[in-house]
């Protein structure tokens, strides 16, 4: 079969920076290749014009506008319609609802089937921390969400609550609905990953305890929360390490993007100063997608402070290499994929219940280390990207069929 995936932004081959969506379309396009299907990824702001990764997984990078409104949705069409005229495709998926209008112009123009995965819907809207940057461009997002969930031929999410979050704005939609869990590279996420990689890298001690967090340095993902549990942790335990693994940039990906650290980062940075936490809190800016399963083996525990998270695959690919974890109940629940012993779930995101969360762990960290070696067999056996990949073959086959 012959098949197109569309990301917003891949950044390089693979995406350095590991963002869930490009992870997402270099994966599932990997995944693909290896059944032996034609695969071809179009991408924006990469570094290179064409890449070829294997033989059957090709990734083309359009240097194509930012400007979601008529110039760039007409640009962008013309440009995946001639593409797709000289290398025709049996169908098109698209992440990303950016990527949508100009993807489904050329899918009606050339009478392709397309199927969309949804991965955020905004469900930080229901959360405390809500920036007016983004409140202000709600509206926009949603009008662009909901003209791609009603012109879709299939919706793919991750989980229940995605699928619920979409339905109660997008009615009587059901029928094109299709729960596919996200995959985990298993070749470099399990757990024989080599663990020293980061006490060697930060200079962190061998009797030092690490907590990590992965992801955005931003105000929805309530890093504060962690940072308050972290420093009453510290007065009971002298060899705490606390790893904050994520870009501090205003934008993210960062390609020739301005890097200037945004004013959350620089906040958290001088309430950590102030409390003398400076030496016990490490930022370590974006680090490569090759380097994370190394950064998760080296941590004690691993902490999404979230309240709202619709995957977690932070949190996932920790578990994959046996890590304990501590997330939020809402939202995307991890446990509809992993044992409840290999992490522990919390109501509601404050400070206090983190800091009591990372005690129950480091008091009982052969239980959960033991959970954990549970985890990642289940991980690796169900949810690698090949097995994730025969699930949207089917999807692909019906919809070629119809």
């Amino acid at each position: 079969m012959k098949i197109c995936l569309i990301s917003p932004s891949l950044v390089k081959t693979p995406p350095p920076l590991g963002g869930a969506t490009e992870t997402f379309t270099f994966e599932l396009g990997l995944g693909l290749a290896e059944l032996n299907n034609e695969v071809q990824i179009i991408t924006r702001d990469g570094l290179s014009e064409k890449s070829r990764v294997k033989s059957n997984l090709t990734i083309q990078t359009l240097k194509i506008p930012r400007n979601a409104l008529i110039r760039g949705l007409v640009y962008n069409s013309k440009i995946l319609k001639n593409l797709l005229k000289q290398k025709p495709v049996h169908v098109i998926h698209t992440q990303g609802t950016a990527v949508f209008p100009s993807a489904y112009i050329a899918s009606k123009v050339l009478k392709i089937p397309i199927i969309h995965t949804e991965h955020v819907y905004y469900p930080w809207i229901s959360t405390p921390f809500i920036t007016f940057e983004k409140k202000i461009k709600v509206p926009l997002e949603l009008a662009l969400a909901k003209f791609t969930i009603n012109k879709a031929d299939k919706i793919t999410v991750a989980n229940e609550f995605l699928k619920n979050a979409i339905e109660m704005a997008n009615p009587n939609i059901s029928a094109k609905f299709e729960i596919i869990p996200q995959g985990i590279n298993s070749d470099i996420f399990n757990f024989n990953v080599d663990p020293s990689y980061i006490r060697k890298k930060y200079n962190i001690a061998n009797d030092q305890k690490i907590i990590s967090y992965v992801g955005r340095i931003a105000p929805e993902k309530n890093v504060m929360a962690l940072i308050k549990a972290f420093l009453g942790l510290r007065q009971e335990y002298n060899n705490l390490t606390l790893l904050l693994v994520g870009p501090t940039a205003r934008k993210f990906p960062t390609n020739h993007q301005t890097r200037k650290f945004s004013r959350y980062y620089k906040k958290l940075r001088d309430w950590i100063q102030k409390r003398g936490l400076i030496d016990s809190v490490i930022f370590t800016g974006a680090v490569p997608y090759k380097i994370m399963p190394n950064i998760h083996a080296g941590c004690n525990l691993i902490v999404q402070p979230s309240p709202i998270e619709t995957f977690g695959r932070a949190i996932f690919e920790a578990a994959a290499v046996g890590v304990p974890f501590v997330c939020s109940q809402g939202g995307g629940k991890i446990p509809d994929y992993l044992p409840e012993a290999s992490g522990i779930f919390i109501r509601e995101m404050t400070f206090s219940q983190i800091q009591s969360a990372i005690k129950n762990i480091l008091s009982n960290e052969a239980k959960y280390k033991n959970a954990g070696r549970t985890a990642a067999k289940i991980i690796s056996e169900r949810y690698n990207w090949v097995e994730i990949a025969k699930r949207y073959l089917k999807i692909y086959e019906s919809l070629i069929k119809n």
